[in-house]
């Protein structure tokens, strides 16, 4: 079953913290940020505010939203991330494909 949209932002984003591009306090990218990548902007606010409702981000007025100090690295759908990481191989393979930075 395909993931969602705002779903599959949402994990690569999971997927960037649990690596440690995103430490805690980090700015992650704005909608319009991520509406650049080819995004599109609906699916990346639902990805940002899914991020928020499940841990792993804080919106701060004015700034935008940044991992939060203690993301829930134990509650991991790894099944999720394994569908994650096999997409990024297979885009890898086909040739240039910006992942969320």
């Amino acid at each position: 079953m395909p993931i969602s949209p705002y779903r599959h932002i949402a994990d690569e984003i999971v997927a960037r913290i649990v690596a440690g591009h995103h430490r805690p306090g980090t700015l992650l990218p704005s909608p319009g940020d991520l509406e650049h990548q080819g995004y599109p902007i609906g699916a990346a606010r639902d990805a940002l505010r899914w991020l928020v409702r499940h841990g792993w981000a804080e919106a701060r007025p004015g700034t935008g939203y940044h991992v939060t100090d203690d993301p829930p690295v134990a509650e991991l759908d790894w099944a999720a991330m394994e569908l994650l990481a096999e997409e990024h191989v297979q885009r890898y393979r086909r040739g240039p494909g910006g992942p969320v930075s």
